[in-house]
């Protein structure tokens, strides 16, 4: 029997702006927010499609971010399961998505999956279109489990349960926002799916109710962290493992970083992943720093809260507090993305000021402030309702970090929260500066902690340590001549006052690269602001088109590349396409 032709699919865009920025580059709006002309840019992919299409031995096609008529040019070439990655801020599209399939399309199985499903069966007050209810009444199928084997079951791809596979994904890409087409690629690897921490706000743990669905052993991550060595061709990369809280299983955090130091070829191999404090305080920053980790993800989400009860429930901290912590990461030359909330119950505008002071007083590598939002399917948004604190105009186009209008603040007016969240952004702009100051401030923290050291693994680390500081010293200059703070010009100085004492002369390569970024940055400076605009280019990626057997994967990227070619070996540095 011929197999079923499956498409994975998107929203289309364009997409609107959260408070004037692209909500889809990561980390322009988000995690290094605010930074003007010194902004890094970013561009990430719906990995979740990619997953099952190279998990399923139907031929799949992979499009991502289609424009509407590009969407319905590929519903004509014939499918018989189209699955739609559901984000709760594009209900209204997906709606219009199923509709068209159905009133014009109507043989096409329908699936519906990503973690906008938790939010189908509790409608917000401005659906006045029911595009919930129409989704939910005419999908033949709503997904909310580990989406591989959902599909696999609904295919009838025996047999079920083998491996997942995380071989052929697209990487992320980042990049200087002056230098946005010169890319650095950073892969990602799924670990598990859920969190058992419940935190009361977390739609991505309430979706899989607060359980941790594992998906990868660590030989298996293991395994791939090499193959995509061998796709960018390196053996020193950063590696984004998806984890809500991978610290929780400390086995697994020992098996990996055992497996990374039982071959010096792959002691370069270090890995991104997101922590809590209660997970993270079961190990040394050392200990950390040896088993893999370059940077983590901590939900700070407020100083207030101690040991007190609060209406407002998340994994609160425990053992070391929170400034000891992050002083201890950086100084092993671990990055930290350090995330703050908001608007909860117990805030007022006095201790919010002071949650958002001691925040930029950890000097986070990256960061991200959000007001708080009452999600439907959660803990926090069952209370709000209860309580009659959501506003009827909630729609699902605010489901957003970028607003503060949805529900009704205990100690502020509308409009309030949106100018904390400017001030803590100007408070980093202006204490702290961009990104790179933080990494290499880092770099020298750990290159001084290594350098004296004799174990040959200790040796490998402070040389890592001291290429990223003079990778990063290239940045300098450009901060100390034309950053607009005084404070931010002088700590790059600093710097580079103690780059050249401890290391001393920067590479040739370095002094070259200073000079050209500086060059830039004075042109961007100077240059009026670009206009922001939402519309990633979209991407087909086709997998399994002569068999199951056929591991090839055909991409055609952008709407100028009129043919898919042959998904080839990556470089770690490229120029975007």
């Amino acid at each position: 029997m011929e197999k079923k032709r499956v498409l994975l699919t998107t929203s289309y865009g364009p997409n609107d702006l959260g408070w004037g920025e692209d909500m889809f580059d990561l980390l322009k709006s988000r995690l290094s927010r605010g930074h003007g002309p010194f902004a890094l840019a970013s561009h990430c992919h719906y990995f979740g499609l990619y997953v099952i299409a190279e998990n399923i031995s139907n031929p799949t096609t992979v499009l991502e971010n289609p424009h509407w008529d590009e969407f319905d040019a590929e519903l004509k070439k014939g499918y018989d399961v189209v699955g739609i990655q559901l984000k709760s801020l594009h209900t209204a599209k997906i709606a219009r998505m199923v509709k068209h399939m159905r009133e014009n399309y109507p043989n096409v199985e329908i699936v519906i999956g990503g973690y906008g499903v938790s939010t189908l069966g509790q409608p917000v007050p401005g659906d006045t279109n029911g595009d919930a209810v129409y989704i939910r009444e005419n999908a033949h199928h709503l997904c909310r489990e580990e989406g591989v084997c959902f599909m696999r079951k609904l295919l009838d791809d025996k047999p079920i349960d083998r491996e997942i596979t995380q071989y052929n994904l697209p990487m992320t890409g980042f990049s200087l926002n002056a230098f946005r087409r010169l890319q650095v690629h950073l892969p990602i690897i799924l670990v598990s799916l859920g969190c058992p921490n419940s935190c009361d706000f977390c739609n991505t743990s309430a979706f899989f109710y607060h359980q941790k669905i594992y998906v990868a052993t660590p030989e298996q991550v293991y395994r791939y962290m090499k193959n995509y060595g061998k796709r960018l061709r390196t053996d020193r990369m950063v590696v984004l493992l998806f984890d809500e809280d991978f610290f929780l299983n400390p086995e697994f955090v020992r098996e990996l970083g055992r497996l990374i130091r039982s071959d010096k070829k792959t002691w370069g191999f270090r890995y991104f992943a997101f922590g809590s404090m209660r997970s993270l305080s079961q190990f040394t920053a050392e200990e950390l720093r040896d088993n893999g980790l370059a940077a983590v993800w901590i939900g700070v989400e407020s100083f207030q809260t101690g040991e007190g009860a609060t209406t407002d429930t998340y994994a609160k901290r425990s053992g070391e507090d929170i400034e000891k912590m992050f002083r201890e990461l950086h100084s092993h030359g671990i990055g930290t993305v350090g995330s703050l909330v908001l608007g909860f119950d117990f805030h007022t505008p006095e201790n919010l000021k002071e949650d958002i002071d001691r925040f930029v007083a950890l000097k986070p590598t990256f960061y991200q402030l959000s007001p708080l939002t009452p999600c439907p399917g959660t803990a926090l948004y069952d209370r709000m309702l209860e309580e009659g604190r959501i506003l009827d105009t909630y729609k699902w186009t605010d489901f957003h970090l970028w607003k503060d209008d949805v529900y009704k603040l205990k100690n502020f007016e509308k409009g309030d929260i949106k100018k904390f969240f400017d001030y803590a952004h100007e408070q980093i702009r202006d204490l702290n500066g961009p990104p790179p100051i933080q990494v290499m401030e880092n770099a020298l923290e750990s290159y001084s902690n290594y350098k004296n050291c004799n174990d040959e693994f200790r040796k490998y680390q402070s040389d890592q340590a001291r290429r990223m500081a003079s990778g990063t010293f290239s940045y300098l200059r450009a901060c100390e001549l034309y950053h607009s703070s005084e404070k931010v010009r002088a700590r790059a100085e600093q710097l580079e006052k103690r780059y050249r004492e401890e290391i001393g002369r920067p590479p040739l390569l370095s002094r070259i690269a200073s000079r050209v970024i500086a060059r830039r940055m004075e042109k961007e400076v100077q240059k009026p602001p670009e206009e922001v605009a939402s519309d990633p280019p979209p991407r087909w990626s086709y997998y399994h088109q002569n068999g199951p057997d056929d591991k090839k994967v055909y991409v055609r990227k952008n709407r100028d590349q009129k043919e898919a070619r042959p998904y080839f070996k990556s470089r770690m540095i490229s120029r975007a396409r």
